[in-house]
């Protein structure tokens, strides 16, 4: 009995010892760590640089008088938000548990220097101040990702398309915005509102004709609002027509600032190129952003003049106390009424 009690502890001290041999062999070394170590080393303060890569293209940030700014796309602005909210998910980023630390590990899980699906490069003037490379997902907002000073893999929470390497994911697509209240002239075909009062008026009307508040105001909304989806470069191509625009409309703003807006539409695509005179970039619009423009007729910003000669009918008055008035109306409809039924369409 008591032979073959040794026997069985011996053969399972020889399973304890394959086992330590085998780890150890693998190099997978899961020694000591600090749970909430910061997995990247960097002054957010001091960075004025970021280089991200995708394996086949790059983009560059620069940091110019505390802007960030694309200088591979002629010293375009960057969305200062979407630096500002990448750089704080890196700072935040804690190591945790290593999943490995060898250079095989580190292929396999396309972290290492030649298999990466980003490489983010932080810098101050020329130094780098950390790298890290993001790779293969094992889950829902998960990567693997190893800094570039050291071996370790880990897996953190994480969107890789919040590091995109395109130029276009980083550029400021809210330059063409205005204040509303800035614009004192729109002239466009067949119609010109002119800002009389605080609001804008279509010019010469008629004896019988007043301005339609409320479409005016929506196609001035549309106007200063106008977003783009991305930068064609600063020179004309013929393939553009800017020669041949579709729409041409001219805004005046407080101080007698003028600006032109010239929209082309190039064959057999779905968007609009627009240059505006301040500006040296050419931009793509979507089409859904201009065509309501475009349909937009004299007639549709007029109305007949009421007895009282108001600028239309009570819904359409931009005075600020009848907008609140209509808000405590509204409320007090929705308190008296029963909600109504989903009917499954999208509000």
């Amino acid at each position: 009995m008591t032979k073959r009690w040794v026997f069985v502890l011996s053969g399972l001290l020889a399973i304890q010892l394959v086992l330590i041999v085998a780890v150890n062999l693998t190099g997978e070394d899961y020694g000591a760590f600090q749970a909430e170590e910061k997995l990247l080393s960097f002054d957010e303060k001091e960075l004025d640089g970021l280089r991200i890569e995708d394996g086949t293209v790059s983009v560059m940030l620069k940091k110019h008088e505390d802007k960030w700014r694309l200088p591979e796309s002629g010293d375009f602005p960057a969305s200062q938000s979407s630096v500002e909210r990448l750089l704080d998910k890196l700072a935040a980023l804690e190591k945790g548990w290593p999943v490995a630390k060898t250079r095989g590990a580190a292929r396999r899980f396309k972290v290492d220097e030649e298999h990466f699906e980003r490489k983010l490069v932080l810098l101050s003037g020329e130094e780098t101040q950390a790298t890290l490379y993001v790779g293969s997902s094992p889950g829902f907002r998960k990567v693997y990702v190893r800094p570039g000073d050291g071996n370790e893999v880990f897996a953190v929470n994480f969107n890789t398309w919040d590091a995109e390497a395109k130029a276009d994911q980083w550029i400021d697509k809210d330059i063409l915005t205005l204040d509303e209240s800035d614009v004192e002239r729109v002239e466009m075909p067949g119609v010109t509102l002119q800002r009389e009062d605080g609001k804008l008026e279509v010019a010469d009307l008629g004896e019988e004709e007043q301005t339609n508040g409320k479409e005016s105001r929506a196609l001035l909304g549309k106007l200063t609002g106008l977003r783009i989806e991305s930068l064609l470069g600063t020179e004309a191509k013929p393939e553009y027509r800017q020669d041949e625009p579709v729409l041409e409309i001219k805004m005046t703003r407080k101080g007698g600032e003028e600006l032109s807006y010239r929209f082309s539409k190039p064959d057999d695509v779905a968007y609009y190129v627009l240059k505006r005179s301040d500006l040296d970039h050419y931009f793509k619009v979507a089409e859904y952003a201009i065509n309501p423009v475009r349909e937009t007729a004299r007639q549709q910003l007029v109305q007949a003049r009421t007895e009282a000669g108001s600028s239309g009918p009570p819904e359409d008055k931009g005075d600020e106390n009848y907008e609140a008035e209509a808000r405590e109306e509204a409320k007090e409809s929705d308190a008296g009424e029963e909600p109504a039924e989903n009917d499954g369409r999208m509000t």
